[in-house]
């Protein structure tokens, strides 16, 4: 044990660097990623619950599809097939539009749950005041989701940077790539991907302790709002709206 702790201390000087910057390149491929989920799965949940009956079904579809489908496949088909259509990415982008597409599915189905968990009652009680559909989303169904929706979200990026590894089969310098590499160099691949294993546990396990926090923190207190509750959640809002008539 002694011996295989000593390994660490021999090669640490330069293996260091480079996983580290190779940890850096994995941050910025899952935080780019999940941001192009975000959005993506915004407007698949507006799609979702819009009165259009084409867009529902298509992003429906879309929704199932997606995660019907595996994320190497995905990687895959993106970074070897676009550019028989003449559009070539580096490895960084096409990780980030693959787990962009695979994370929006995700995504639309925690914002679609999340704003479905909000009381129908609410809305009607916000129209019954004259409240316009915009502010009742901003005022009424919009903080009461986030609780619901704010310790899902925080998983799914956890889960998302963790298959962001996946992205080292399309040659982007994240960290497993990198450790593959230093292990054919150094022909030590149990002390190099131990480690690795290491530096992604250190930045996912305080994300997935914030994220059980969270929902412990969220649901204190929360209870479900009935119609005849309804008004007390509204009335800030509602004051406001009288505000700006007068």
């Amino acid at each position: 044990m002694i011996d295989f702790l000593a390994t660490y201390a021999d090669y640490w000087a330069d293996w260091s660097p480079r996983l580290l910057a190779a940890a850096l390149v994995t941050a910025q491929l899952s935080l780019c990623g999940f941001a192009l989920a975000a959005v993506l799965g915004s407007l698949l949940t507006v799609a979702q619950r819009g009165t259009n009956p084409w867009l529902r079904r298509a992003a429906g579809t879309y929704v199932q599809f997606i995660r019907a489908v595996p994320l190497l496949a995905l990687l895959l088909a993106i970074y070897f097939v676009l550019p028989q259509a003449g559009l070539t990415l580096p490895g960084f982008w096409a990780g980030v539009i693959g787990l962009g597409l695979q994370g929006s599915a995700y995504v639309a189905e925690i914002l679609r749950g999340g704003l479905g968990s909000v009381h129908k009652g609410q809305r009607e009680a916000g129209l019954t005041v004259g409240m316009t559909p915009w502010q009742i989303f901003v005022s009424v169904s919009a903080p009461q989701a986030m609780r619901v929706m704010l310790p899902p979200l925080l998983n799914a990026y956890v889960s998302l940077l963790k298959d962001s590894s996946l992205c080292a089969l399309i040659a982007t310098d994240e960290l497993m790539l990198t450790a593959r590499a230093i292990s054919s160099e150094s022909f030590l691949p149990l002390h190099i991907f131990l480690l690795v294993g290491v530096f992604y546990f250190v930045i996912a396990f305080p994300l997935s302790m914030l994220s059980r926090w969270l929902e412990v923190r969220l649901a204190r207190g929360r209870r479900v709002m009935g119609a005849a509750d309804s008004k007390v959640a509204i009335r800030p809002a509602r004051q406001m709206t009288e505000r700006a008539g007068s």
